[in-house]
């Protein structure tokens, strides 16, 4: 099975402009993404609309998306998804949520648990163990983010990544995407206090995925998590840092097919 070519169509939800990109063919798989903003159609997309009619929202002032004036916290942008799911029929339907993406599936799985039939998290933010501080996100030094990042920094894919420079046509959708993060990220730093007194509540299928050299998120989270969610198991994946779709894209794209 071949991947259709993606096509970017614009929704109207509330007032904003959802940016909303779609490929593939098959069951409904929806690709919440990162702080990185990666709502451009990627390799991993692709490979996984071989198996799934791929959608990949970008969220409240993220790419061509408005309304990030109207989000105050992250409950806000879970109650957009909410909206948003309920707007395109998207009913019990499997979720990818990667970092900033992963965090609003947990969020949108405690406001909404039947939108959702199983989640695949690939290092979440959104809770926070003070002996376990996440480093900083919000720097300015493209290379030192880079080697935050990545496990290898001159892997093959931190261009596809990453802006390279501040030349890279790429930096405003960039800087937006910090702006963006930043609403709902800033204070309390990418975390939600009330959310871990509410993972019980999930009660569907959980994969969580972390590379073991994350240096952002730290690993050790995912079993933290795991305790408290009533089906979640974890994969572990050696020698890779927090870009997992991208760094072990082949171990990505397989656990997704397999567990959705």
């Amino acid at each position: 099975m071949t991947a259709t070519s993606p096509t970017t169509r614009f929704v109207e939800l509330a007032g904003r402009k959802v940016q909303w990109t779609q490929g593939g063919s098959g069951p409904d798989l929806i690709y919440l993404h990162s702080a990185g903003g990666e709502t451009e159609w990627t390799s991993f997309h692709d490979r996984l609309a071989r198996h799934f009619t791929v959608h990949v929202p970008a969220h409240p002032g993220f790419a061509l998306s408005t309304g990030l004036e109207s989000i105050r916290d992250i409950q806000d942008m879970a109650w957009h998804y909410v909206d948003l799911f309920e707007a395109m029929g998207w009913q019990q339907v499997p979720v990818v949520g990667f970092s900033l993406g992963g965090w609003l599936t947990l969020e949108i799985a405690i406001l909404r648990p039947q939108l959702i039939r199983k989640a695949l998290l690939v290092a979440p933010a959104g809770v926070r163990v003070p002996q376990w501080p996440y480093a900083e996100l919000f720097i300015d030094d493209l290379n030192a983010l880079r080697r935050l990042v990545f496990h290898d920094p001159d892997h093959p894919s931190v261009p596809h990544a990453l802006p390279t420079s501040l030349d890279d046509p790429r930096m405003l959708n960039w800087l937006r995407a910090r702006e963006a993060t930043a609403r709902v990220g800033w204070n309390p730093y990418l975390h939600n206090p009330k959310l871990p007194d509410h993972l019980h509540r999930i009660p569907f299928p959980v994969q969580i995925v972390w590379g073991d050299d994350d240096r952002l998120i730290p690993p050790r989270y995912a079993q933290w998590l795991a305790e408290r969610i009533p089906q979640a198991e974890t994969t572990i994946l050696p020698q890779c840092g927090h870009m997992v779709p991208y760094e072990r894209e082949d171990d990505f794209c397989r656990l997704v097919t397999s567990f959705c």
